[in-house]
């Protein structure tokens, strides 16, 4: 079977692209995606594009699809006490004060699989940072037994916010990807990587190697590059943060004919000073760091969100909070984020700035850097 990368911009109306697709296909479809948010959203959109047959269109989140799916119909190879759930880890479990925990290693010395390794000491849950570690070695213990099995249930899988996963994430979906019955898809848009499956040293980790996953493995690549959601101005501005990268350059499907909108379009830069102001005048969603950001302004009354739990939403205007890093970027250090171990900081600006439908507004100190090249709002 042919399988698919979709790379997706922000607001390109992915989901609804997907949904679609399994409705029209008229086979049985799983689609796996990581945060609840997006499991519900994806629901919503099957009943809204009028799908009904519930028995051949499931949505799983990741780890929930390879307990149930990989791991459990064939653990008893590995484990003989049923696995009941997943423990999710923030940090790796197999560490406390930087300190490799003793007795966790892979092995154990007779040759066997170390629970301890997987699992918490009772037995009864599977660390997430560990769990598709584990349904790599059950897909290739069993010679590929749970691939069989999904072909029996299933016509097509997709991977949504495939720019999320990590690792051993993806050996599992380069073993679906070798089946002649199943038509697989994967979904993402890697500018808006923030969130990661995994605390794992094992590649794919960083964009580049996660596309170069696909081009290696013979996936046909498809860009959806037009945005539903931000007008042209904000794509535009937005594609700044990763620029040279290599992703095709954002156009827009929006059109504005509501004349008191098109008053005021764009992105542009609010004084310190001036902030109660705007916000009393286009009272936008304020996007920042986190609950502390911005408490001096008035923003009791104003739908407030951070960077990270802003993805996938969308708003007629927003006021970002920026950090010091976001202003220098702005200001034309491009070079501000290269020091850090990973994108997320990056992905996170970007996030925010895409959420906007008509207009952007970035908070800036009262002496604003003559390096911005932004239009500043006047009151």
């Amino acid at each position: 079977m042919n399988n698919k990368i979709i790379i997706a911009c922000a607001g390109a109306g992915k989901t609804h692209r997907i949904v679609n697709e399994a409705i029209e296909s008229g086979g049985k479809t799983l689609i796996i995606t990581y945060t609840i948010n997006n499991q519900k959203e994806i629901y919503e959109k099957y009943k809204q594009l009028g799908g009904r047959d519930f028995l051949s269109f499931k949505v799983k989140g990741l780890f929930t699809f390879i307990l149930e799916d990989i791991i459990r119909p064939y653990q008893n190879i590995v484990f003989n006490k049923r696995i009941e759930s997943l423990i999710f880890n923030e940090t790796d479990p197999h560490r406390k004060n930087n300190r490799a925990i003793p007795g966790r290693k892979e092995i154990l010395e007779n040759g066997d699989i170390n629970p301890l390794h997987y699992l918490t000491s009772d037995g009864n849950k599977i660390h997430s940072t560990y769990i598709a570690k584990l349904g790599a070695y059950i897909i290739k213990k069993t010679k590929g037994a749970p691939i069989k099995r999904l072909e029996e249930i299933y016509n097509n899988m997709y991977f949504d916010e495939v720019q999320d996963l990590v690792g051993w994430d993806y050996e599992i979906i380069k073993s679906i990807s070798k089946s002649k019955k199943l038509s697989l898809c994967c979904v993402g848009d890697f500018r808006q990587t923030i969130y990661q499956t995994a605390i794992t040293t094992k590649k794919p980790i960083t964009t580049s190697e996660k596309i170069n996953f696909f081009n290696e493995n013979e996936f046909s690549e498809e860009n959806i590059s037009k945005s539903r959601r931000c007008i042209l101005d904000i794509c535009k501005f937005s594609d700044i943060v990763h620029d040279g990268q290599g992703f095709e350059p954002t156009t827009s499907a929006v059109e504005i004919t509501d004349s008191e909108i098109l008053k005021h379009t764009g992105v542009f830069v609010i004084k310190d000073s001036d902030v109660n102001k705007y916000i009393d005048k286009f009272k936008p969603a304020i996007i920042r760091l986190n609950s502390e950001s911005g408490k001096k302004y008035n923003i009791d009354k104003l739908l407030k969100i951070t960077y990270g739990k802003s993805k996938g939403l969308g708003y007629d205007r927003t006021l970002i909070i920026p950090t010091k890093n976001y202003i220098d970027f702005i200001c034309g250090n491009k070079n501000i984020f290269d020091a850090q171990k990973t994108e997320s900081s990056k992905n996170k600006l970007y996030v925010a700035l895409t959420r906007a439908r008509y207009s952007v507004a970035i908070v800036f100190p009262d002496i604003i850097p003559e390096t911005c090249e932004l239009t500043i709002w006047n009151p």
